[in-house]
């Protein structure tokens, strides 16, 4: 039987894939990470299996270790090359690198779904939650984190390299934290962990997105009565 994962990414690629050339703008750039992270998650897939078999380790480790590593790398790339060669733009980085992560996400869980299917495995409307608020954000979130952070220290050259490398150790720690809790006995508090993150996050966009309207319109108001 061939690979499920690569049968899972032509059937969800393709409908994005042909959607491109159709949507204009900036939906169509979305579009495009979007198909970027899946490719990436596809990319990840094999690479982790040569790694897996050159390590030897058991998969705890592996998962805990290596996996939040050399995912949270190849998922940056893409939105680290975008703020070098065209934008860094704070608002455009966090969209893209959101829509990496989602991609990427989004083969994940539909790859594992299927071949939990597959295999006869237990799953719920409960399991699918956990994957989705669980992993599935922690997916999005790391990227995004990376992509905000690459936003501030793109032009400035002294920070940059190890403000990269401090980006990328940042979002492997939290990931690997996860991949610890939601194995242990304190599963739970690893599954609740994304979620919360994205609503703080959530609310400081939304605060400061606020702030910055209401001065705009301060400083129209004052230009009309001048």
């Amino acid at each position: 039987m061939e690979s499920i994962a690569y049968i899972v990414f032509i059937c969800s690629m393709f409908p994005f894939l042909l959607g491109i050339p159709i949507v204009r703008g900036k939906t169509r750039t979305v579009l495009v990470f979007i198909v970027i992270g899946m490719c990436a998650c596809l990319f990840i897939s094999e690479v982790n299996s040569l790694v897996y078999n050159a390590v030897g380790e058991d998969m705890y480790y592996f998962t805990t270790n290596i996996t939040p590593m050399t995912e949270e790398i190849i998922k940056a790339l893409p939105v680290l090359l975008f703020a070098i060669f065209i934008s860094a733009d704070r608002e455009s980085l966090l969209t893209y690198a959101f829509m990496t992560g989602l991609g990427f996400a989004l083969l994940e869980n539909s790859t594992i779904l299927v071949r939990s299917v597959v295999n006869h495995e237990e799953i719920s409307i409960l399991w699918a939650l956990i994957r989705t608020l669980g992993a599935g954000l922690l997916h999005g979130l790391c990227t995004t984190s990376i992509g905000i952070g690459i936003s501030f220290i793109k032009d400035r050259r002294k920070f940059f390299i190890c403000g990269t490398f401090a980006l990328l150790a940042m979002a492997t720690v939290y990931h690997s934290l996860y991949n610890s809790l939601i194995q242990s006995d304190y599963h739970y508090v690893g599954a609740a962990m994304p979620l919360v993150t994205y609503i703080l996050i959530f609310t400081t966009m939304f605060l400061v997105r606020r702030k910055k309207l209401k001065a705009e319109e301060g400083s129209k108001s004052t230009e009309e009565k001048a």
